[in-house]
């Protein structure tokens, strides 16, 4: 895929920052991805992910959660190089999952995802206390569900839930755009807003 000028001009913002770039720009348009969790975590993410161009999003909700359709409608307004599907069940292989995990309902659909869906690369927020943040690249050996940092159940909401949300968004768009030419697994973890990152072989 090859930039049109219009694009160019839209995403310069994006295409400046060092590691980013016209090819990861690229990238981030021919990406197809999933995202899942409550609608309140995951309506800031969507909009940032429609902005930053990424082309194919289907989100996954657990339940009925009124008037989110309405809220996706609005964000794909905002840029037609995104495309927004509710409740994709198609089984073709994604670019990346992002899996934004509240509550245990969410819990439940991040499950799903993981044992339904070919996925080359993951990242897993848990939003409850103290919060983590997993960051799983194309081949690495186990997807979220079996890693140790997504123990079952969630518990109490973290102060700082709005905001690993966002980290865990923007550790998505470095996957998808290729920013760092061999990721590393990392996990985040958080202590209020402090964090401290291990990564994994």
């Amino acid at each position: 895929m090859t930039l049109t000028d219009a694009q160019i001009e839209r995403y310069s913002r994006q295409i400046i920052v060092p590691r980013v770039g016209g090819r990861g720009q690229e990238r981030l348009l021919a990406a197809r991805m999933l995202l899942a969790g409550d609608a309140r975590d995951i309506e800031a993410p969507l909009a940032y992910l429609v902005g930053a161009g990424v082309g194919a999003i289907g989100v996954r909700l657990p339940g009925d959660q009124d008037g989110f359709t309405e809220k996706i409608a609005a964000a794909c307004e905002l840029n037609a190089d995104a495309s927004v599907t509710v409740a994709d069940e198609s089984k073709d292989r994604v670019d990346l999952a992002l899996l934004i995990v509240g509550s245990d309902a969410a819990l439940k659909v991040a499950d799903e995802f993981v044992s339904d869906r070919d996925v080359r690369a993951w990242v897993v927020a848990r939003l409850d206390t103290p919060g983590i943040i997993a960051v799983i690249p194309a081949g690495s050996p186990s997807p979220p569900a079996v890693d140790a940092s997504m123990r079952p159940g969630v518990g109490n909401r973290s102060e700082a839930a709005d905001f690993i949300a966002m980290l865990a968004t923007a550790e998505a768009f470095k996957l998808i755009a290729g920013y760092a030419e061999n990721p590393s697994r990392a996990t985040i973890e958080f202590d209020g807003y402090q964090t401290r990152v291990r990564l994994h072989p």
